[in-house]
């Protein structure tokens, strides 16, 4: 048989033991209302009594006979329309029981008693407020006022001036153009060969057309001549005709081309 350690034991029942009445402490703790601090006093007030308790304890004035009278209907309306027919009262709800409220507290819910008329003041303010008038600041209708005139503006600007060009720059520019022209005009071509100049567009085009018109001629002229030439002034007068007009041919050729170059005289 082992021996037992009561050592050891009676250590661990005694941490037991400690534990359990550690927790019942805890537990008492929690369930005892802890005590609240009390609120700074001056020792200058404590015979003061409170105006407010004072207040209270006062017995409630009697009623003022004087505020029994209401005021007269329609006095703080407004300049509106008087309302008219007052609205129907909503139908009773149908409940069983005891706690069943009677047709007259449900009209009364809807219906105000002035002076033994019913008015509905709900509809009648309702009447006013569409037509009472817009009222805005001043700030609001200059600001307005100055954002219609600028777009006035605008529109004005869009139809009349934007786009267009005025008179005097389209009177510069034509004259630009025609100075451009005249200085290009009077510029050396830089195909001119030394010793010559070009030949102006109007009188090359004039000359080309008579070097046609003298083609033409010659031709026929050589159609006009008989087939056949026996003698010798005839055939001396057919190779002077095809002697011009290969001389001519040439002539247009040259005179074809967009620059003609002429030597000029030493």
């Amino acid at each position: 048989k082992e021996s037992k350690d009561h050592e050891k034991e009676n250590v661990r029942r005694i941490k037991e033991i400690q534990k359990k009445c550690k927790e019942k402490e805890r537990a008492k703790e929690h369930s005892q209302p802890r005590p609240v601090k009390a609120l700074w006093k001056s020792q200058k007030y404590e015979n003061v009594e409170s105006k407010v308790k004072a207040r209270l304890q006062e017995s409630s004035p009697p009623p003022n006979p004087e505020a029994v009278k209401f005021l007269r209907a329609y006095s703080r309306c407004g300049p509106g329309i008087k309302p008219g027919r007052p609205l129907s009262p909503r139908p009773a709800k149908t409940k069983t029981g005891p706690d069943a409220e009677a047709p007259e507290a449900l009209a009364a819910e809807t219906k105000m008693e002035v002076e033994g008329k019913s008015i509905d003041f709900i509809k009648h303010n309702a009447l006013n407020a569409k037509r009472a008038p817009l009222r805005r600041s001043q700030s609001l209708q200059a600001l307005a006022e100055l954002l219609q005139q600028k777009h006035r503006e605008q529109e004005e600007y869009n139809t009349k001036q934007k786009g267009h060009v005025p008179q005097y720059l389209l009177e510069r520019k034509e004259l630009w153009r025609r100075e451009t022209e005249e200085r290009l005009r009077n510029l050396p071509d830089p195909d001119t060969p030394p010793g010559h100049t070009m030949m102006l567009e109007g009188q090359r085009l004039e000359t080309l057309d008579n070097l046609k018109q003298s083609q033409e001629q010659l031709i026929k002229d050589l159609v006009m001549l008989p087939v056949r030439s026996d003698t010798l002034s005839m055939q001396r007068r057919r190779v002077e005709l095809e002697r011009k007009l290969s001389q001519l041919e040439e002539a247009i050729k040259i005179f074809s081309r967009p620059k003609v170059f002429i030597k000029m005289d030493s």
